[in-house]
């Protein structure tokens, strides 16, 4: 009986992945150009960081997710931002790899603040390895040997930001659904569907060793799947942040009324950011499933590095640390 409940979930939740297959990290309120690209040169200084995640640990073919993203301001008074994101992503025998080149302009608007709209355009590369998959009909040539399919993408995003708050707004994944779901080679891959963000977060001062962020992220498609995610972290003594998050599965646009109430992605996360040197710091964040496959997987881990190069100078904005 336990085996039969097992595979049952294993089909809603692979349902649900294709439905909504939006890569999905725990530690984004550490550089939001995981999600806006209007993110990109926030730090000023350059940034680099690299992302691992493996999602639900044990579960065989559960999706796992490296990305690298580097980004900084540059010309003058750092009203330019210009950033790469590369994200490699594997779920079952489908594989996708993107690129993203992020531009932001960012205006002034206030002595500590600015307004960034931003504008990320790349290509998605999708792979699909046949030789793993379990097929009834052999001689089907979809499922023979690697294959690949490629697509154009697009994002765009607006920010806001100052020493002491932050909000923006994306949208993710604009254009592969749109060119692609009529395509009969693409018929055959998981399409990211189109993704809306929106984030909001403040610092507040406890005392001079100590740090609060809260911080809010809604996520959800034109499918009805997305997630809502509350954050308290707290930063201590400028070296070490700790944090936990709830994530809730949402469908504000009542498009489901199936898969949603069995197969939440309600999660308890906790985090922490170290800076093991003025400018490199490493994060961690586990996730505990609170949905019906928590009796099946280790939960999911993930780990981040990140280095920040360069002199901070003092420019027309924004000449507090960068806290968001």
């Amino acid at each position: 009986m336990k085996k039969m409940i097992f595979l049952l979930l294993l089909c809603l939740s692979a349902g649900l992945v294709r439905a909504q297959h939006e890569v999905i990290y725990s530690q984004y309120m550490f550089n939001n150009l995981l999600i806006n690209p209007a993110y990109a040169g926030y730090k000023e200084d350059i940034n680099i960081t690299l992302l691992n995640r493996n999602q639900w640990v044990g579960i065989k073919d559960a999706p796992t997710t490296q990305s690298f993203i580097i980004d900084g301001a540059f010309f003058n008074n750092k009203n330019v931002g210009l950033g790469l994101s590369v994200m490699n992503d594997k779920v079952g025998i489908q594989g996708q790899t993107s690129f993203m080149a992020n531009y932001a302009y960012r205006l002034p608007v206030g002595e500590n603040s600015r307004l960034s709209f931003g504008l990320g355009l790349g290509a998605i590369q999708f792979t699909l390895n046949g030789n793993n998959a379990v097929v009834g009909d052999g001689s089907d040539r979809n499922f023979s040997g690697q294959q690949t399919y490629f697509s154009p993408d697009a994002r765009f995003g607006i920010y806001f930001s100052n020493d002491r708050f932050y909000a923006g707004a994306s949208v993710n994944n604009a254009l592969t659904k749109i060119l692609n779901e009529n395509k009969e080679r693409a018929k055959y891959v998981i399409l990211p569907p189109t993704n809306f963000f929106l984030t909001v977060g403040g610092l507040l001062n406890v005392n001079e060793s100590l740090k609060f962020k809260p911080s809010l992220m809604l996520r959800q498609d034109p499918n009805g799947y997305g997630n809502f995610d509350t954050n308290l972290s707290f930063l201590i003594k400028e070296t070490l942040w700790l944090g936990a998050s709830y994530r809730m599965g949402v469908d504000m646009l009542k498009n489901n009324q199936d898969i949603n109430k069995t197969f939440q992605q309600n999660s308890l996360i906790g985090l922490v950011e170290v800076f093991i040197a003025k400018s490199v710091r490493v994060g961690y964040a586990f996730d505990y499933s609170l949905s019906k496959l928590n009796g099946y997987t280790g939960g999911s881990h993930e780990i981040s590095v990140g280095l920040t190069i360069g002199k901070k100078e003092k420019y027309n904005a924004l000449t507090s640390p960068r806290y968001f």
